[in-house]
């Protein structure tokens, strides 16, 4: 019997939707015969596996647990911590240095991928479209930053690392600026003003193990904010349209651009990128390494608009790191 942990929680505000996503994929995968299925919190209070209803504590450093007086190593992780540490390499690092393979990136892309201003320099010089950045840290003094001098509105604010759009804003105003950066410094050290690109926005999933790779149907996304923020994402305030009224151009640059980013990185597992399309020209916004995966989450809509069953791709990705 293979030991299989799938790992969630993690330490930033998408605990929360993590706990839900890692519920999800523990109920597709405990079913299976073949495997032991624990689950593994981690959150920053404390790091706990649960097992036949009972808690055991987990050594984060060497990932592993006892249980009736047996040590045991997880054979492989699923690992659904949206944010720190599942998403930003932290945890990457801890399962190498373990030699546990898991099912998202390893530290390298992580690293590079959760930081959305190197992400985007990476893609830009691949020649994928995106939005102009200007990054600013805590310790800077914003009022006398020539950059932010330059800024035209409307302009959107964001963490440089985070997700769930948690601490993202739309500022009309240059007098509102302030205020906006300091929400998103909340969440980071480092903050993102870019340019909005008013357009047409969608989200693709791609799975990727050794064997293959699937680009799924693209979802065209209409928020009844103004944004895709939190809500729209995860309290049902947006339509959600799976495969999305996107043009033929559209869909083919998409893919050709998706095809690039992976054919020069090494992403693993399932990812789900976001892109505004303007005069059918896709620019990206970012890509999660680590997506929600709940029952109503993006993903799961697109592999059933995929024609494949969720359990199987569940099931199928941690078979392809054994």
């Amino acid at each position: 019997m293979k030991n299989i942990a799938v790992v969630f929680g993690g330490y930033s505000s998408e605990f929360e939707v993590s706990l839900k996503s890692g519920k999800f994929i523990y109920d597709n995968l405990k079913d299976n015969i073949d495997w032991n299925i624990y689950e593994v919190c981690i959150s920053k209070e404390k790091k706990i596996v649960r097992y036949n209803n009972e808690i055991y504590d987990l050594d984060y450093e060497s990932f592993s647990f006892k249980i009736n007086d047996k040590f045991i190593k997880p054979d492989a992780v699923f690992n659904i911590i949206h944010g720190e540490p599942g998403e930003n390499g932290d945890l990457a690092q801890i399962l190498e240095k373990n030699k546990i393979p898991q099912t998202a990136c390893d530290t390298r892309v992580s690293k590079l991928t959760f930081n959305k201003n190197k992400y985007i320099e990476f893609v830009n010089n691949l020649g994928v479209p995106s939005s102009k950045q200007i990054l600013i840290k805590k310790d800077q003094n914003i009022s006398n930053n020539e950059k932010i001098k330059r800024i035209t509105f409307p302009c959107i604010i964001k963490p440089n690392n985070g997700g769930s759009s948690i601490g993202l804003s739309k500022v009309y105003k240059e007098v509102d600026l302030n205020d906006k950066i300091q929400i998103a410094f909340k969440e980071d050290k480092e903050v993102l003003i870019e340019n909005f690109l008013d357009g047409q926005e969608v989200s693709v999933g791609v799975i990727q193990n050794k064997n293959e790779r699937i680009i799924l149907p693209i979802t065209e996304i209409i928020s009844d904010n103004e944004l895709f923020d939190y809500n729209a994402k995860y309290l049902g305030e947006s339509q959600e349209i799976t495969p999305g009224n996107i043009s033929d151009k559209s869909k083919k640059l998409i893919f050709k651009y998706l095809n690039m980013i992976y054919d020069n990185i090494n992403l693993n597992g399932i990812t789900r990128s976001e892109f505004i399309i303007i005069d059918e020209v896709p620019h990206i916004l970012e890509t999660n390494t680590i997506p929600g995966f709940t029952a109503q989450s993006i993903i799961p809509q697109q592999i059933k608009a995929y024609n494949l069953k969720v359990k199987d791709v569940i099931n199928n990705l941690v078979k392809s790191i054994l």
